[in-house]
């Protein structure tokens, strides 16, 4: 199912690094790469668009990279924009140092 989370253009390389568990990263990365070798990556991107089901609302879950604890609601929203590619790691490190620093 394409992807509502893990979306760029149409969710269909973040719907099949979410079925296969890897980083959609890499997928869009292989697309790309397909695309510059000539071997209809943009063809097959279209066509995997049009014949993969959106995923159902409710059915996302963002899944907060490992080490990040989420201890206050305000670094756990600041780890689902990092989930989502809102923000950089180092924006995110940067927001849970200054609020640890808050904390201390």
């Amino acid at each position: 199912m394409r992807s509502r989370v893990n979306r760029r253009v149409a969710g269909v390389c973040g719907g099949i690094g979410e079925y296969f568990d890897i980083d959609p990263t890499l997928v869009r990365v292989i697309f790309v790469l397909v695309t510059f070798l000539g071997l209809a990556g943009i063809i097959v991107y279209v066509v995997l668009w049009i014949v993969m089901p959106e995923a159902p609302m409710g059915s996302e879950q963002v899944q907060t990279p490992a080490g990040f604890s989420g201890s206050t609601p305000a670094i756990r929203i600041a780890e689902d924009r990092f989930a989502r590619g809102e923000i950089s790691a180092a924006e995110l490190q940067q927001i849970r140092d200054d609020l640890h620093g808050l904390g201390s």
